[in-house]
């Protein structure tokens, strides 16, 4: 081989690594090239009170956000306030980072092909922007990120994807009743075992009757009903939710309002549940049953 040809041969093999390295080292998320146009304004003004919607499609499975006058809806559900507003505290802090990959043989192995990723929209009254969001970076919170019609991939700060992945009933709003108790002046509860009537006198509780009422187990139904939370929410085809009703404990104003009402139905664990507030299905521990509708015997003194 003549010097001429080294020369040439060497010349080649430095142009091929550095070809290998551009495409290589960008396309495993060593590189740092700054992100430019579109996708740096892809959060822009989200988490200031903008949004009006937000579809996560993942694994086939649409979990779609919809704010509405009387609040935020989750597949048409009332949301949890604290998920929505932790939601709204993520979009705050998002940044779009660095380029880290432009070779679409990576996708896959991002997170962020057509079939892995979470296909994200969000909605503002002016713009919809959609983005492939895809698996986490190898430090917590970011997580990748590219565009429909573009190859390459981002890392974005921040944590979305914790939000984008959650199911539905961890979006819904587990709240069955939330009463000011000092409101409550009667609480009525009907039932197997459980036929009685509470009525406040200043401030000790009293049966209908005349007889003296446990304080411990009245404040335990006042205590549930100043919060009372369901463990999670079933269908009618739900084993459970086929039980017949055991129970209904209704508190009412001084002036007879029904401020809450709580049907319960039958069973030894998680029970069904059903309130005024909503026409579907709860279910509840039967710890929060039980308090919300203790038997005669638990409210009475002694027993």
């Amino acid at each position: 081989m003549t010097e001429r040809m080294l020369k040439q041969l060497v010349g080649a093999f430095a142009v091929m690594a550095t070809i290998w390295v551009v495409t290589n080292l960008v396309g495993s998320g060593s590189g740092s090239i700054e992100a430019t146009g579109e996708v740096t304004r892809l959060f822009d003004g989200l988490g200031t009170g903008e949004l009006e919607s937000a579809s996560f499609v993942y694994r086939g499975e649409e979990v779609a956000l919809t704010r509405k006058p009387e609040g935020w809806q989750v597949n048409g559900y009332p949301a949890d306030p604290v998920m929505i507003a932790r939601f709204s505290d993520a979009l705050r802090d998002l940044r779009v980072g660095d380029l880290t990959a432009s070779n679409p043989a990576n996708h896959d192995r991002m997170g962020v092909s057509v079939d892995s990723a979470v296909a994200v929209t969000m909605t503002t009254d002016l713009t919809d922007r959609a983005f492939l969001l895809g698996y986490a970076g190898r430090q917590f919170g970011p997580a990748y990120l590219r565009l429909p019609e573009s190859d390459d991939v981002y890392l974005v700060d921040g944590d979305l994807r914790g939000h984008a992945t959650r199911a539905q009933d961890d979006w819904r709003d587990r709240s069955m009743a939330a009463v000011d108790t000092t409101t409550i002046n009667v609480i009525e509860v009907t039932g197997a075992g459980a036929d009685y009537t509470l009525v406040r006198r200043d401030s000790t509780w009293a049966f209908s009757s005349g007889e003296e009422a446990d304080a411990n187990a009245v404040q335990g139904i006042l205590s549930e009903l100043s919060n009372l939370m369901a463990t999670g929410f079933l269908t009618e085809s739900d084993s459970i939710a086929k039980l017949s009703e055991a129970t209904v404990t209704i508190a009412r104003s001084a002036d007879g309002e029904a401020l809450a009402t709580v049907r319960l139905g039958d069973g030894e664990g998680d029970r069904w549940a059903r309130t005024a507030r909503a026409d579907f299905l709860y279910s509840v521990s039967s710890f929060r049953a039980d308090r919300v509708a203790p038997s005669r015997e638990d409210v009475t003194p002694g027993s």
